[in-house]
């Protein structure tokens, strides 16, 4: 599950926000990563180190696994489930780094300063078929990012190869691939904000039943081409957020929109899917907001209020007891 979109605010900061839906128990905490730390990769056991430091969520499972992060040069990005169409590469691929899939954000914040830096670097990396041992199965993932020019893409492993798309809506859940979502977008351009107008019938005037009428016909379910539609819509008729504060206010408003609560969504394994955490993250400042499932207070992280050349990684437990604005 998971449904990610990104905002700009009126005096020019950039945010990527993301809901993490899952039936298994993360466990995560807010991590900062700092620059020339080593991590070895699960895919080759070989040595990687930061170049960049950056926040995120994450958990230590010997490597620090990261769902989503922003780094020191206003890098973004939020892995996102991707089931039934990823496809990764079943070996290495000679004069290229290897990575596991659960180990993208990681690489890429560590290593990339922008999207389109991103995109030069993505032809000497290879992702290989590697299971993630807490799940015991090689996880289906794509991924969103955004940095400071505005820029967004969306990178999808596909058994075609590795693909990269321009996000224009700057939204994106899971299944199916993403241009399918942009073209079902198409089904829902007479939904607005205005009021559906009255209307003769019979003889009879017939009118609305109250305010949203325009808004008949959205889709409200929890399926990702829903949360899509839904997310894209609420995006693209938010009022403008004059800055961070603004911006970072509704882009939470927007994703409590594709919540999903216990309860609401059992998956085939007769478990429980639902938003673990939902989390907003400033290309700009470094600023990393969240809240929890259980506690939504807003925390909030600053990177750059950290010594980026710590010896060790940092953890800023997730607690959801806290009742605090800022973690330390």
């Amino acid at each position: 599950m998971c449904t990610s979109l990104t905002l700009k605010t009126a005096d020019g900061n950039h945010l990527l926000a993301r809901t993490m839906d899952f039936a298994f128990q993360l466990g995560t905490d807010v991590m900062l990563y700092p620059r020339q730390y080593s991590w070895k990769s699960e895919a080759d056991g070989r040595l990687h180190k930061t170049k960049y430091a950056f926040i995120g969520m994450g958990r230590n499972l010997g490597n620090i696994l990261f769902a989503d992060g922003v780094n020191e040069k206003g890098l973004s990005c939020a892995t996102l489930y991707f089931p039934g169409f990823a496809g990764y590469e079943k070996a290495e691929r000679e004069g290229t780094s290897h990575i596991a899939p659960h180990e993208f954000v990681t690489w890429t914040l560590s290593n990339c300063e922008s999207v389109e830096d991103v995109k030069e670097k993505l032809g000497s990396l290879t992702i290989v078929e590697k299971k993630l041992m807490l799940l015991d199965t090689v996880l289906p993932l794509h991924w969103i990012l955004s940095d400071r020019t505005g820029g967004c893409i969306v990178i999808e492993p596909t058994p075609e190869g590795m693909k990269v798309y321009d996000n224009k809506p700057g939204v994106m859940t899971n299944s199916p691939e993403f241009p399918w979502h942009v073209t079902n977008l198409r089904h829902y351009i007479g939904i607005r904000p205005q009021q559906s107008e009255s209307k003769t019938l019979g003889g009879m005037t017939l009118t609305a039943f109250g305010q949203g009428s325009g808004t008949i016909g959205l889709p409200g379910d929890y399926t990702p081409p829903s949360r899509f539609i839904r997310a894209a819509y609420l995006k693209e008729h938010l009022e403008p957020a004059a800055h961070e504060t603004e911006g970072v206010t509704a882009a939470f408003h927007v994703l409590s929109n594709v919540n999903i609560p216990k309860g609401a969504v059992i998956t085939e394994e007769n478990e429980i899917d639902y938003t673990q955490y939902t989390s907003v993250m400033c290309c700009d400042t470094g600023n990393y907001y969240f809240h929890l499932y259980d506690n939504r207070q807003i925390h909030k992280v600053s990177l750059f209020h950290e010594d980026l050349d710590r010896p060790e990684p940092k953890v800023f437990a997730a607690v959801a007891e806290q009742n605090i604005q800022e973690l330390n």
